[in-house]
């Protein structure tokens, strides 16, 4: 009895930390400019989760970026963007700057430090209004975090050259846009999804029982975008990853039983662009990733790894590098990154 009444309380307690680290505020700025003023230094600190109504301006995007050191979603898809003249914005250096109405602000969540521009590194998730006519330059460059930007409007904003270089981001559209957003320059190379984003947790308890815990959790394989799964998986698990999940994202099994990733699981998954592995992997099936168009960046392969096998990152044009740290890999298959294509495999001590 005691045993269980430990494990109760510790559950309770794991579930309020859980509860106690994400802070949701919501405001109405009725004057923009004035953001900063409805809250003391460490409430804004404080805040994850930030809903923003009303009016703003490009001295409030200078506080989202230097302060709210711990933002991670910001929700404006209904505010206003007003204009704004001065040194007081979110250019570098306090430079002078004229922001037109309803743009997102230049630099509006980057900032150049020492000559390197650099990313609000917190910042997840944004959330645009159906008002918004342009992304500016560097608005979100380096943002290496933001994994998703959801905009309101049915008709793409223009988005200037370095508005989101830098940031590997699942672009969320209303339905029946994604074509729009396709045609339109500078947004050719970006994943669209239509709808809602859809986030899940899950514990898998036992091997097998992926898809139980998926509709357990009032979902459907084929609409969940977003997956972070720990405990245990198995073959038939990865059959239903490989077969019924054509709109991941992001998929993060790090904290598995997986050792070996089987042949084809990721295969021409569209939008893929983020993949957390394995601790305990060892193996790479062939073709695991192949033709994973839009996966970017740096995949770190576990210290683990003993294999690659052929072909596993065919097709996988965005991506930047294949990092494997130590020297346990004894089996490279051909053609790990395509026919006459240069490896990108790199090794780390």
């Amino acid at each position: 009895m005691k045993i269980r009444q430990l494990l109760i309380s510790f559950l309770l307690a794991t579930n309020a930390l859980g509860a106690a680290s994400q802070v949701s505020k919501t405001y109405y700025v009725s004057k923009p400019g004035t953001l900063i003023s409805l809250m003391t230094q460490e409430e804004a600190n404080s805040v994850t989760h930030l809903t923003l109504t009303g009016k703003l301006n490009a001295e409030d995007f200078r506080h989202l970026r230097d302060e709210f050191n711990n933002l991670k979603v910001l929700d404006i898809s209904n505010a206003e963007i007003k204009m704004y003249s001065g040194k007081a914005g979110t250019y570098p250096d306090g430079k002078f700057y004229m922001y037109m109405p309803n743009f997102i602000p230049a630099y509006a969540f980057s900032n150049v430090v020492n000559g390197v521009t650099k990313g609000k590194a917190t910042l997840e998730k944004v959330i645009l209004s159906e008002k918004t006519k342009n992304i500016e330059d560097a608005a979100f460059k380096g943002c290496d975090k933001l994994k998703i930007c959801q905009i309101r409007k049915k008709t793409a904003p223009n988005l200037l050259p370095e508005a989101l270089a830098d940031s590997i981001t699942a672009i969320f559209v209303p339905l029946g846009s994604s074509d729009e957003y396709r045609n339109k320059n500078r947004w050719e190379k970006f994943a669209f999804i239509e709808g809602e984003p859809i986030e899940t947790t899950l514990q898998v308890g036992a091997m097998g029982k992926l898809e139980d815990e998926i509709i357990s959790a009032g979902l459907q394989p084929k609409d969940i975008n977003f997956l972070t799964v720990e405990g245990k998986l198995d073959n038939a698990d990865f059959k239903l990853i490989r077969d019924y999940m054509p709109n991941l994202v992001s998929i993060d099994i790090s904290n598995t039983n997986v050792t070996a990733i089987p042949d084809f699981t990721f295969s021409q998954k569209k939008y893929l662009l983020r993949v957390k592995l394995p601790h305990n992997l060892k193996s790479i099936g062939q073709r695991s990733f192949s033709n994973c168009g839009r996966l970017c960046g740096t995949l770190e392969l576990p210290p683990s790894v003993t294999a690659i096998e052929y072909g596993a990152f065919m097709g996988c044009d965005n991506l930047r590098h294949v990092v494997a740290t130590g020297n346990k890999i004894t089996t490279l298959g051909d053609d790990l990154f395509g026919a006459n294509t240069p490896s990108k495999l790199i090794y780390k001590k």
